[in-house]
């Protein structure tokens, strides 16, 4: 029995979804290992670490989603609330992040089999074409990098959309073709929601059409009208979304000659990498400096993808199953390839992931007919050695996406003359502690790119790191000069001055952050803090203000200011600000310590005593909470309780002088002088010049 009888073989046609269960259980485990990869520091901090959009799971939570402009440079909603959605399961729970991208790529592979075997009526070439594409090792950087995840939310909806046109295209079917044109027109603006890339989706239509043979242009133009729409729509937000990011600044000077020469490499590489996945890396640099022409195999790589395309022309009549595959892989990769200067990597394995289709589908046929051929004898080994060498790699290259050590170590490997690897390695070093590797990577990024103002703040906070402020400030002031409106700089190097006790400099970078950004709450938050430590109590109100105005740092500002009221004696305003604070985040302790000195000293020793136990309740270190809950037993007559809160107090901090205060004058009210006496002298002991307990001993 050859290859083809085994796969066409009665008993196994018999069990259903048998070839279909078999392509996801290997797509499982030559892709398990990323089940236990950690986040990367690769866009992974800002896409869901450090989002607050993904950790509110709430009917308003999820507006915030849909009406938040951008976020890294993109609108994907539906895919922030996938990982809002993780983020309400486990936390931070790398594991359930990763879980849900490998869930999502075998959805996408049943898609991809059931879509093939619509196409070609043949389960064998479905089985190969989802086999594929489930186990290719260019797919690994969408399952393994969790900021990945919009590839495949707009894969899932793609190709159901596509899936929904299908059967609208069908003459006979059980649905009526209202509900098959609605229901695809809605994947396709869930595809659209979860990655802008599902633009090209109404050119991929006009592709089904010829492959099924429609004729009726002026219908097929009006049929399409709904998802040019949306299209337009969606090019524009996210052109504008790219530029704001900043993404289109790096090559925006690149000449149209050389920027399509970059498409055509694209093409050419992404071509090959379908057949022999090659030099793998989460990362492909330029490998010109900006303004360089681009290197010769990069217009060279013209002729053999004019030569495929002028093959591909040539059979558009024989052949439509051929122009079918290759169109969906051109066509697909039109928003990525790279003609319009999106980002600094030349090419991205994450292109590949939905283009791949049309190659795998093509790739099954071919298969197919090969078994039936004269190669049968052939393919009977290649083709399972093939797939068993495409698994190990896909098994082996996972592990690269356990961490940003090993990723940015596997770029360095693949590209040892470039800044990224060093640079994206250095912030993950950091991010460990681990200050001295670390600067040998900034050191070496500064190498490779002396005039990139990143690499010397990155090195800055290594300096900082190690203790050396002398060297971190110089870094920070060097990327200064070479980008006067870098922000980040400005506030580390105004937060270094600050930790010197060099206010006023601190104050004045503060000042320029606000001066280039004036809606950013950090300049105004951090100047109120340096202005409330050399008491310009008047203009850090101010500031404070401005942050809560940004609805910003809320807990914080208020906790800031009612420190400052405590400190000018205007204790209602300064009661109020902590009732903000306890009311914006109910779990700060010291915030009810506050209010509760606060309404000892307008005598409000219930509401207190409710403050101090809450403090105490959340947070068993609130030493100052024990003293006043101490004192305000004290003047309640309740001895005991008050005994027991001091000595709480002293447990935590026995060098505390208020403690021995309180507790001399709860012994003087008990008549025990001499005890009294000792502690009062214990107190001194600590702080020779208190008032309160000289004039206690006489």
């Amino acid at each position: 029995m050859n290859l083809l009888e085994i796969f066409n073989s009665g008993k196994l046609h018999k069990k259903k979804h048998f070839w279909l269960l078999t392509a996801i259980l290997i797509t499982v485990v030559v892709l398990s290992p990323n089940l236990w990869n950690n986040f990367l520091n690769w866009d992974d901090p800002a896409y869901v670490i450090n989002n607050d959009l993904i950790k509110d799971f709430s009917f308003t939570g999820i507006i915030n989603i849909f009406t938040t402009p951008e976020v890294v440079s993109t609108y994907a909603p539906l895919t922030l609330i996938s990982w809002c959605i993780d983020y309400a399961i486990g936390g931070l729970n790398p594991t359930v992040f990763h879980s849900t991208n490998l869930l999502l790529h075998l959805i996408v592979v049943c898609l991809v089999f059931y879509l093939t075997k619509l196409l070609s009526k043949n389960k064998t070439i479905a089985f190969i074409a989802a086999l594929l594409f489930g186990i290719h090792p260019m797919h690994v950087e969408v399952v393994g990098w969790i900021s990945a995840r919009k590839d495949l939310m707009y894969s899932v909806f793609f190709l159901s959309s596509l899936i929904c046109y299908y059967f609208y295209t069908e003459k006979i079917h059980k649905y009526p073709k209202s509900y098959l044109y609605v229901a695809c027109l809605i994947c396709y603006l869930l595809s659209l929601l979860s990655k802008g890339t599902a633009v090209i989706f109404p050119l991929v239509l006009f592709l089904f059409d010829y492959f099924k043979c429609r004729k009726n242009i002026v219908q097929l133009l009006i049929e399409k009208i709904p998802f040019f729409l949306l299209s337009i729509i969606f090019v524009y937000i996210s052109i504008t979304m790219q530029a704001v990011g900043g993404a289109m600044d790096d090559r925006e000077v690149t000449s149209f000659i050389d920027s399509l020469s970059v498409g055509f490499y694209g093409y050419f590489i992404y071509l090959i990498k379908s057949m022999v996945p090659f030099h793998l890396s989460a990362y492909h640099p330029y490998p010109n400096e900006l303004g360089q022409a681009n290197p010769w195999y990069f217009y060279a790589s013209a002729i053999p993808v004019l030569a495929l395309f002028t093959f591909i022309m040539t059979r558009l009549k024989s052949n439509r199953v051929l122009v079918f595959g290759f169109g969906f892989f051109f066509i697909s990769l039109i928003p990525v390839i790279q003609v319009l200067p999106f980002g600094t990597a030349v090419i991205a394995e994450r292109y590949t992931y939905l283009p791949y289709f049309g190659l795998f589908y093509l790739f099954g046929i071919w298969i197919v007919q090969g078994l039936e051929s004269n190669f049968n004898k052939t393919l009977i080994i290649v083709l399972p050695v093939y797939v068993i060498v495409l698994g190990i790699k896909t098994f082996q290259y996972s592990g690269h996406y356990k961490n940003g050590e090993t990723l940015w170590s596997d770029v360095i490997e693949k590209y040892p003359n470039d800044f990224m690897g060093y640079m994206n390695r250095t912030n993950y070093r950091i991010s460990k502690g681990n200050f001295d590797e670390a600067l040998l990577d900034a050191n070496e990024a500064i190498k490779e790119k002396k005039n990139n103002h990143w690499l010397f703040y990155n090195r800055a906070l290594v300096y900082n790191g190690k203790g050396n402020s002398e060297l971190a400030l110089k870094d920070f002031t060097r990327a200064i000069r070479l980008d006067s409106s870098f922000l980040s700089a400005y506030l580390n190097r105004g937060i270094l001055y600050g930790s010197l006790g060099q206010y006023e400099s601190a104050i004045k970078d503060f000042s320029k952050v606000i001066t280039i950004a004036p809606e950013n709450p950090l300049g105004y938050y951090n100047r109120a803090l340096y202005y409330k430590k050399i008491q310009k109590y008047e203009n850090a109100l101010k500031d404070f203000e401005k942050v809560i105005s940004l609805h910003e740092l809320l807990p914080q500002s208020y906790y800031s200011s009612g420190e400052i009221y405590m400190n000018i004696r205007q204790i209602d305003k300064a009661i109020l600000a902590f009732s903000k604070v306890v009311n914006y985040d109910p779990k700060m302790a010291s915030a009810y310590t506050k209010r509760g000195t606060l309404l000892v000293e307008k005598r409000n020793l219930s509401a207190a005593l409710k403050d101090f136990d809450m403090a105490i309740s959340l947070d068993k270190n609130q030493i100052d909470a024990y003293i006043n809950r101490g004192f305000v037993f004290m003047n309640q007559s309740l001895y005991d309780k008050a005994s027991f809160n001091f000595k709480a107090a002293k447990m935590l901090d026995p060098k505390k002088y208020t403690i021995y205060y309180n507790n001399a004058l709860l012994f003087q009210l008990t008549e025990n002088y001499e005890l009294a006496l000792q502690e009062f002298n214990a107190c001194l002991a600590i702080e020779p010049d208190y008032v309160p307990a000289i004039m206690g001993k006489k």
